[in-house]
């Protein structure tokens, strides 16, 4: 297990060149560690990492491992549709001092399960570093079945699964046929179900915004009314394709500027509004 808690899967924040701001950056990570985040994820989904250059990973990497100087874990996405990409981007996260890497389903050229098996197979016997898996249908078009990840899970340097696949039934049938790995929520509306049912974590996007109320729901134990308070949040985080709305969120309270790069645009006004009754309402 790489981490047991909080996670925050973090933005990329950008100048308006669309260059990476690393002065937010720093900010974004102190604002985390200072909330006592357990991990840090960078260069995630919520990262923008598709559009993201080799040259660029390096620089985020090596920033996020100085500034976050052993205060908690550092995680890195180093998922591929090509299989061979997925090690080399693992072993250079690994190289560059990473805790650890997470691994997306290999996306649009959709493998069946036996090649789910095979592709993390591959990369366990190649990439001698902690990786946790990402099942993300939605995005993806591939779905990890509950009996392939107890094959996957078995696998050498398997560090658990990020859930990301919002059927309920599904989920409970993770947790049933696969009761000994580390299960990490990848919905924030579904946090409070994966707690309960046992997972070992959250990884979180409403967390870049909201650390606090994300790792006082996971250390509380009358956490109802967190999960209750956030539930327009994190709903609104997803009103549009992440990393849209959370970026949003993060200019308005004054961490970044709201700057995304293409095929991204940015949020619609209408959207905009609801965010901001909801950070009045968050912060009152």
């Amino acid at each position: 297990m790489i981490f047991k808690g909080i996670c925050t899967a973090i933005v990329t924040p950008f100048n308006k060149d669309k260059s990476i701001d690393f002065v937010a950056f720093k900010k974004l990570i102190d604002y985390q560690v200072s909330n006592n985040v357990d991990a840090v994820l960078v260069l995630g989904t919520t990262g923008e990492s598709a559009t993201i250059s080799r040259e660029e990973r390096v620089e985020i990497i090596k920033f996020a491992k100085k500034i976050i100087n052993k205060k908690c874990k550092l995680i890195v996405g180093t998922g591929s549709n090509d299989t061979k990409k997925a090690i080399e981007l693992s072993n250079e996260a690994k190289y560059l001092g990473a805790d650890g890497c997470l691994i997306v389903t290999p996306y649009y050229n959709k493998c069946t399960q036996s090649g789910l098996i095979e592709h993390y197979k591959i990369i366990s016997e190649n990439v001698n570093f902690p990786f946790i898996v990402y099942n993300v249908p939605s995005r993806t078009g591939v779905n990890i079945e509950p009996i392939t990840l107890n094959k996957i899970s078995k696998l050498l340097n398997f560090a658990g699964i990020k859930e990301a696949n919002g059927d309920i039934n599904h989920i409970l049938k993770v947790f049933h046929q696969n009761p000994n790995i580390p299960i990490y929520c990848g919905n924030d509306n579904l946090n409070l179900i994966f707690k309960n049912l046992g997972a070992s974590g959250l990884i979180s996007v409403t967390s870049n915004a909201y650390p606090q109320y994300i790792v006082s729901l996971w250390k509380k134990k009358q956490n109802a009314y967190i999960q209750n308070k956030l539930f327009e949040f994190n709903e609104l985080m997803f009103v549009e394709t992440n990393p849209i709305p959370i970026k949003y969120s993060l200019f308005k309270k004054k961490l970044i500027k709201n700057e995304l790069r293409l095929p991204l645009t940015k949020l619609k006004t209408k959207n905009k509004k609801l965010i901001d009754l909801q950070i009045k309402y968050l912060e009152e």
